[in-house]
C-alpha cells in the first residue's frame, strides 16, 4: 500500500490538513522506542488506499538537533518508506518555512509544497505567486486552506498525478525517481548560502498589499510590553476556571453511573453468581473501582484539552509561550513549560501528558518531575477538610500558603536539576507565530479526542494496575477475611498502624493511625483521603445481616440520579462567583460545612483529639501536598519518563516532603526543647542533602551522562 508522509514547521497546518484528509480514518500511538507522538490515518485517491503519516513538526532536520521530534522526523524520512513527501508550509510565514527546503531536496524523495493558510494570508494582505513558487523550488505546488476546505479538490488531484510520477520514474530507473533539485540547490555544501536565498525567494513570491496587517495588529495589544503579562494571567486564569469548573460539573455523573453499573453491579452479579469473596474484592473494587476512578478524570481532562485545543488553533497559544520564556528561563525552563505547569492546579495528570510538547528533552524531563509540586483540586479537598476542623479561622491563609508552597518547592526542584544535571546552558527557544485565525471545531474536537484517548487508554493500563493492588490490601483483613475496605480489620489500616511511628516527627500523633491510613488511600487519588479519614475517624455502625443476600442496584434509579447530578452541578455553576480556590467555602460553621463535603460532624471532633495541635494538622498537609502524587499520575510519568525518572522524583517528594513538614513540626517545638528541635532540624537537613547527592550520582551513572536520552522508552 502507498504511503505519504506530511512534513512541516510547527504551526503550519499540517495536522488540520492530516485531519482533512483522513477524518475518523486514523489512529495514535508513540513511535517506536520514544514518547512522541505518532499519527496514522488513511484516505482514499481515486481507487487507491492511502496510507499517511503526520511527522512531528520540526524546523530543522540538521543532524546536530538533538530534539525528539527532529530525530524522529530524520530518521523516518531517512528509511524511505515514504512514496511521496507532502511538505506544508504557512502562507503568512513562508521566510521561515522555506528554510527547510535544502535538507528535504537532500533526502531525493518526490515531494509536493502545500502553501496552506491561502485564505488567512489573503486576510493579511499577502499575495503569493505560485507560479514563480513552483519554477524557483522545481515542486509542484498547490494552495490550499485545510480549515476551510480550499484548494483541496486540487490538491487531490496533484497528489495523484505526483504518485503516478514516481511510481513510473520508479520502474523505469532507480535513479530517475529523484526529482531534479531545483535552481537552489545547485550548491548544497553551504547551507547559509542556501537559507540566504531562501530568505530572498519568499521576497519574491509574496507580496503585502498593506503595511499592517490583522495579526500585527492584534499582537500590538496582546504582545504589549505593559498589557501582555496580564492579559497572559487572564487567559490562563480563564483556562483554569473553565477547564475545572465546566469539567467538574460531569465528575459526579461519572461517579455515580460507574459506580452503580460497575462497582455495585459487578459486586451484585458475581455475589450472585456464587463468586468467592476474594475475587469479588479484585473484580468489583479493584478493576471496576480502577474503572470508576479513571471516568471521573474524563471531564476535567477532556475539557482543559479542548480550551487548549483551541488555544493552540487560534495562534495565541504560541504568544504565551512567549510571553512567560523570559521568566521560566531563570529556572531553565523555555515558556512552552509553563502550560503544563498551569495545568497542573487543575490536574496533574493532562500537567504530565502536556509536556511531551517541550522540543527541549531536559526540559521535558524537569517538567515531568515537578509537575506533581502543583497543587491540584483534588487536594483542596482535604486542605478544607482538616482545615475546616482544626483552623476554621485561618484555613483560607493556609490553602492559599500551600498553593504558594508548592509552587516555590517545583521552582526550587527545577533549579535544583538545572544546577546538578542539566548544566547552566540553556538553549533558547524558538516561538513561532501564526497568523490568528478561528479555530476549526473539527481541528478542535479531534485534537482533544486523541489527547484524552491517550490518557484513557495508555495511563488508564497502569492506574487499573495499582488500584486492583490498593484494593485487595484495603479489602483484605488480618484474620483473612475480604470486605474490610475503611476499617481497623484490613492489612492496609494494620500496615498503617506500623507506620505511624515514622510519621510522628512530623506532627501525626502516636495513635493516629487513621492519618497513616489516608495517606496511604492518597496514591488512590488525592480526594479519597477525606472518605477514608471521615469513615475511620466516626465509622458507621455495622448494620443487617453478613449472609443476607446483596439487594440488586437501582440502576436505572442511579443513573437518573447521575443525570440530575449534572443539572444540579450546573446550576451552582452558574450561581457561583469566580473566587480563589476555597474562597466559596464557609469555615465558620462546621455543621454547614459538614453538609457541603458530605461528611460526619463528628469527625471533626475526633481528629481534633488526634492531632496534637492545628499547627501539627497542618504539617500534615504539608506532608499530603508534597509526599507523592497519585496512581494515575504515576502512571502517566512512567508512560512519559520511563521507570528511573519515575523513581527519581517520587523519591525526592517523598525526602522533600518528610523534610519540611518534620522541620516545621520541630520549629513549633523549638522554644519547648530547643537542642532536640534544633538536632533534628541540622540532622534531616544534612540526610536530604548527602541522600539527593546520592540519588543524583546514581542517575548520572546510570544514563552516562545521557540525561536528555531520558524519555527514549
Amino acid at each position: 500500500m502507498t504511503e505519504i508522509a506530511l512534513i512541516g514547521s510547527p504551526n503550519c497546518g499540517k495536522t488540520t490538513l492530516f485531519n482533512r484528509l483522513t477524518g475518523a480514518r486514523q489512529r495514535t500511538g508513540n513511535w517506536p522506542g520514544v514518547t512522541v507522538e505518532q499519527k496514522l490515518g488513511s484516505f482514499p485517491l481515486g481507487r487507491d488506499k492511502i496510507n499517511a503519516v503526520d511527522l512531528p513538526g520540526v524546523y530543522s532536520l540538521d543532524a546536530s538537533e538533538s530534539a525528539l521530534d527532529a530525530q524522529v522526523a530524520r530518521n523516518y524520512l531517512h528509511s524511505r518508506k515514504a512514496s511521496l513527501l507532502i511538505w506544508v508550509v504557512d502562507a503568512t510565514q513562508l521566510a521561515r518555512h522555506l528554510r527547510l527546503l535544502p535538507q528535504l531536496q537532500q533526502l531525493e524523495t518526490p515531494m509536493v509544497l502545500v502553501v496552506n493558510m491561502i485564505d488567512c494570508a489573503r486576510k493579511e494582505g499577502i499575495e503569493v505567486d505560485l507560479e514563480l513558487l513552483a519554477q524557483k523550488t522545481q515542486l509542484p505546488v498547490v494552495a490550499i486552506s485545510a480549515a476551510t476546505g480550499e484548494g483541496l479538490a486540487a490538491l487531490s488531484t496533484t497528489l495523484a498525478t505526483s504518485l503516478t510520477t514516481a511510481k513510473r520514474n520508479s520502474t523505469a530507473s532507480p535513479s530517475a525517481q529523484h526529482q531534479s533539485p531545483g535552481s537552489l540547490s545547485h550548491d548544497l555544501g553551504s547551507l547559509s548560502h542556501n537559507l540566504e536565498s531562501l530568505s530572498q525567494l519568499a521576497a519574491e513570491v509574496s507580496q503585502h498589499r498593506h503595511h499592517k496587517s490583522l495579526s500585527e495588529g492584534i499582537d500590538h495589544w496582546l504582545l504589549h510590553p505593559r498589557l501582555a503579562f496580564p492579559i497572559f494571567l487572564m487567559v490562563m486564569y480563564l483556562l483554569f476556571s473553565i477547564s475545572v469548573n465546566v469539567g467538574a460539573v460531569f465528575i459526579d455523573f461519572f461517579d455515580i453511573w460507574m459506580g452503580s453499573w460497575v462497582v455495585e453491579g459487578s459486586r451484585w452479579l458475581l455475589t450472585g453468581l456464587g463468586s468467592p469473596t476474594w475475587l469479588t474484592a479484585i473484580l468489583a473494587d479493584g478493576l471496576g473501582g480502577g474503572l470508576q476512578l479513571i471516568s471521573t478524570f474524563i471531564p476535567v481532562i477532556g475539557c482543559l484539552y479542548f480550551c487548549m485545543s483551541i488555544l493552540e488553533d487560534s495562534g495565541y497559544l504560541s504568544r504565551a509561550t512567549f510571553v512567560i520564556d523570559g521568566l521560566m528561563s531563570r529556572i531553565g525552563l523555555p515558556g512552552q513549560a509553563f502550560i503544563p505547569l498551569i495545568v497542573g492546579f487543575g490536574c496533574n495528570v493532562p500537567s504530565v501528558m502536556a509536556a511531551r510538547a517541550l522540543d527541549r528533552p531536559s526540559a521535558r524531563m524537569t517538567t515531568i518531575f515537578i509537575a506533581p509540586f502543583m497543587s491540584c483540586g483534588a487536594r483542596l479537598s482535604v486542605y478544607v477538610f482538616v482545615g475546616t476542623a482544626l483552623f476554621p479561622e485561618q484555613a483560607h491563609n493556609a490553602i492559599f500558603l500551600l498553593y504558594l508552597l508548592g509552587i516555590g518547592v517545583a521552582v526550587f526542584s527545577a533549579w535544583l536539576l538545572r544546577k546538578s544535571l542539566f548544566g547552566e546552558d540553556s538553549d533558547g527557544s524558538i516561538c513561532e507565530m501564526p497568523a490568528y485565525h478561528r479555530p476549526l471545531l473539527r481541528n478542535v474536537l479531534i485534537q482533544s479526542w486523541q489527547r484524552l484517548y491517550a490518557f484513557m487508554f495508555r495511563a488508564g493500563k497502569r492506574i487499573l494496575a495499582v488500584v486492583m493492588l490498593l484494593s485487595v490490601v484495603s479489602s483484605l483483613g488480618t484474620d483473612g477475611s475480604w470486605g474490610n475496605q475503611n476499617s481497623e480489620k484490613s492489612v492496609l489500616a494494620a500496615t498503617g498502624k506500623l507506620l505511624t511511628p515514622l510519621f510522628v516527627p512530623i506532627g501525626i500523633g502516636e495513635d493516629n493511625w487513621p492519618a497513616t491510613v489516608g495517606l496511604f488511600s492518597g496514591l488512590f487519588a488525592k480526594e479519597v483521603v477525606v472518605g477514608t479519614l471521615d469513615t475511620l475517624y466516626s465509622p458507621a455502625p455495622e448494620v443487617g445481616n453478613a449472609d443476607q443476600p446483596l439487594a440488586r442496584p437501582e440502576f436505572m434509579a442511579d443513573l437518573a440520579r447521575a443525570l440530575h447530578s449534572i443539572e444540579e452541578n450546573f446550576s451552582a455553576l452558574l450561581s457561583s462567583s469566580t473566587q480563589l480556590p476555597g474562597a466559596e467555602l464557609d469555615f465558620s460553621n462546621s455543621q454547614t460545612a459538614a453538609v457541603e463535603q458530605g461528611v460526619q460532624h463528628s469527625s471533626y471532633d475526633v481528629m481534633n483529639a488526634y492531632f496534637p495541635s492545628a499547627w501539627a494538622a497542618f504539617c500534615f498537609l504539608v506532608f499530603i501536598l508534597l509526599y507523592a502524587p497519585c496512581v494515575a499520575t504515576i502512571g502517566v510519568m512512567q508512560k512519559e519518563a520511563g521507570s528511573a525518572w519515575l523513581q527519581f522524583s517520587v523519591a525526592w517528594s517523598l525526602l522533600l516532603s518528610y523534610w519540611l513538614a518534620s522541620n516545621l513540626w520541630h520549629l513549633s517545638l523549638l522554644f519547648e526543647s530547643p537542642w532536640s528541635s534544633l538536632g533534628w532540624m541540622f540532622g534531616s537537613t544534612a540526610v536530604l542533602v548527602l541522600s539527593y547527592r546520592a540519588i543524583s550520582h546514581r542517575v548520572k551513572r546510570h544514563y552516562a551522562n545521557e540525561i536528555p536520552a531520558l524519555n527514549i522508552l
